[in-house]
């Protein structure tokens, strides 16, 4: 979130702002519970089908934290398999291909996670796409098409990840941080 709205960014984790959640995210969302709770909330053939389908993960929504140079990291894994150091990514979207996987900073961030914990790279690392589009009245269905990807990422990948991503983005949350001190202490002066 900082790197896409630092504003948003302040409004959410230090004004406390409820996230505005869009039709996408609810249908994520949606699935997510689906997938954790073995059944759809709405009972939809669809969504029943592809919680039927998917490949499940011992552990769901599994909150994973690390320290990266002094940086505290909290991840939340759709999937994880600390047996067969395996994470899975559940996504729904118009359109996701290998190349857009290969490229997602959050499986490079779980990656990481997985090091600093475990000393080690996830052995596999899967993306599940499942492709939504939208009926004529715009409301967000899924197609019943997706795919997997399984996404490999080195030890290079994520030592420059951490550096090119998460410290400066560290660094203006503490600015921030700072920023926020100040026009406490400025106020409870006034």
């Amino acid at each position: 979130m900082w790197e896409k709205d630092p504003n948003l960014y302040y409004q959410v984790y230090w004004e406390g702002l409820d996230q505005f959640r869009s039709k996408f995210l609810e249908l994520g969302k949606r699935m997510a519970d689906g997938l954790e709770n073995g059944f759809d909330c709405e009972r939809d053939p669809m969504f029943e089908h592809l919680i039927m389908y998917l490949p499940s993960y011992p552990k769901k929504e599994f909150d994973l934290k690390a320290d990266y140079a002094g940086i505290p990291l909290v991840g939340k894994l759709d999937g994880w398999n600390e047996a067969t150091m395996t994470i899975g990514e559940y996504k729904t979207g118009k359109k996701w291909t290998q190349s857009m996987a290969n490229q997602h900073g959050q499986l490079k961030f779980y990656a990481l996670l997985v090091w600093l914990k475990y000393h080690k790279l996830p052995e596999h690392i899967f993306l599940h796409w499942a492709e939504t589009a939208e009926d004529l009245e715009g409301n967000l269905k899924l197609t019943g098409g997706g795919d997997t990807f399984e996404v490999k990422i080195k030890l290079s990948d994520i030592i420059v990840f951490a550096e090119k991503r998460i410290k400066p983005a560290w660094e203006g949350i503490c600015k921030m941080g700072e920023f926020v001190k100040d026009e406490k202490q400025h106020n409870v002066q006034r």
